[in-house]
């Protein structure tokens, strides 16, 4: 599913946060590996949506989630 169908989808349910998930667990794809993360969170932030972006491995309360930081662009440090 393409980043722009998961936006739409979370629109669609009326979501209150979207926490997305397969992405940068393996570097197989043509593209850089935090290219996902760049462009969901491009897209969240042009729609309003609230965006959850844990560490990998970082437990996630469903009853009250925390938006994070973009730890991905440090990730290559």
């Amino acid at each position: 599913m393409r980043l722009q169908e998961t936006l739409q989808a979370h629109l669609d349910l009326r979501g209150r946060w979207l926490l997305p998930v397969h992405n940068g667990k393996f570097d197989l794809a043509l593209h850089a590996w935090d290219e996902p993360f760049e462009r969901i969170h491009a897209l969240a932030q042009a729609r309003g949506v609230t965006l959850a972006t844990p560490v990998m491995g970082e437990r996630v309360s469903l009853n009250a989630p925390q938006a994070g930081a973009a730890w991905w662009a440090r990730a290559g440090d």
